[in-house]
């Protein structure tokens, strides 16, 4: 990826499947989180517009929303 936002949410993404849990069926929960975070990254790759990304975004659970970089999340929600 080339976009810098891109880049940080996927770092994001990264981090927050490489955590640790240890309640039945995280690892699925996990990866698909992962996989929303990703395809969001791609939208802001691909240029696509605020409103998709700002949309793909709040359709996150809070708890993978929150894991959203400040400045990724400022830059289409704001």
């Amino acid at each position: 990826m080339k976009n810098e936002l891109a880049k940080n949410l996927v770092a994001a993404a990264e981090k927050y499947r490489a955590v640790e849990r240890n309640w039945a069926g995280a690892a699925e929960v996990v990866q698909s989180d992962y996989e929303d975070l990703i395809s969001i990254a791609s939208m802001i790759e691909n240029n696509e517009s605020k409103k998709s990304i700002s949309n793909a975004m709040w359709k996150l659970d809070t708890l993978v929303r929150d894991v959203i970089p400040d400045k990724v999340y400022n830059a289409y929600n704001r």
